[in-house]
């Protein structure tokens, strides 16, 4: 089995045997995100990662997609819309190929094999280019009528209309705190170090932690779910601190106070949470 993580800066491949990750390879996204290189640069990874003889590909890729075609219908980091990822990809290698949003891949792995495998339903939130969001609800993914449930980022964190940052992850992740802090190429390890020394990064960081609480806080007090798993970059590089801050606000935020009781926990599996989520898919 192949597990294939397409983020908006990196692209991850593993071999899967028995649910483990036994072997990988990482590259970053070709420059400018060109949807055919990065097509061919995906199938030359795959075959040197699995070899001449692959069966099954799940692909995890950050954005709007329908499962059923195979289609990214807009990823937003990537800048793609309506591309035929899966009929491209299964064209190259010749093999069955599963496409999924990035992160309910990796809620799904994350409910089978990690942080959310003693849960019927769990709430995923992925921080680091961007924010995505994944939902297991009684043991199936949610994807609703439409198809593209458990968006997150992409929801409106400022009602004014004309605020600079209305989205979530417009200021809250990565690519966000660059753009707040006009530092293009500010890294997450620069952030890392950053955090509770620079007064400007910490500042940007605070202000991620609590506009994502307050967002989660929106979530399960609709949802009335007991457990969101949080994972991604920014979560594994920054650690306790920055998830306590989350779910600081998140305590302050959801109603009503019955619903503080559901558990803000850090990912198990880290990058192998959507490699392995999408090969199960596929499988």
């Amino acid at each position: 089995m192949i597990g294939v993580d397409i983020g908006g800066t990196n692209l991850l491949v593993g071999r899967i045997e028995d649910n483990l990750v036994v072997e990988r390879a990482h590259e970053q996204i070709v420059e400018g995100c060109d949807f055919g290189e990065v097509v061919k640069q995906t199938c030359d990874l795959i075959s040197a990662v699995a070899g001449p003889n692959i069966e099954h590909v799940g692909i995890a890729v950050a954005g709007g997609v329908d499962c059923q075609t195979g289609v990214v219908h807009r990823a937003q980091n990537l800048n793609w819309d309506n591309v035929p990822l899966g009929n491209r990809v299964a064209e190259n290698l010749g093999c069955k190929v599963v496409v999924e949003n990035d992160v309910t891949a990796a809620a799904w792995g994350e409910f089978c094999f990690g942080a959310g495998k003693d849960v019927d339903s769990m709430f995923a939130v992925w921080i680091g280019t961007g924010i995505g969001g994944g939902l297991i609800l009684d043991g199936k993914i949610w994807r609703g009528p439409l198809g593209t449930a458990g968006e997150f980022g992409m929801g409106i964190s400022s009602p004014e209309p004309d605020a600079t940052y209305r989205y979530l992850e417009a200021s809250a992740s990565r690519s966000g705190m660059q753009r707040v802090l006009s530092r293009p190429d500010l890294t997450t390890c620069e952030i890392t170090k950053g955090y509770k020394l620079d007064p400007e990064i910490t500042a940007a960081v605070d202000n991620s932690a609590k506009r994502i609480g307050t967002a989660i806080a929106n979530v399960i007090t609709l949802l009335s779910l007991d457990r969101v798993v949080l994972g991604g970059g920014l979560i594994e590089a920054l650690g306790v601190q920055y998830l306590d801050a989350i779910r600081d606000q998140f305590t302050e935020d959801v109603f009503p106070k019955h619903c503080r009781q559901c558990e803000l926990k850090s990912t198990l599996l880290g990058p192998d949470a959507g490699l392995l989520g999408a090969a199960a898919l596929a499988q």
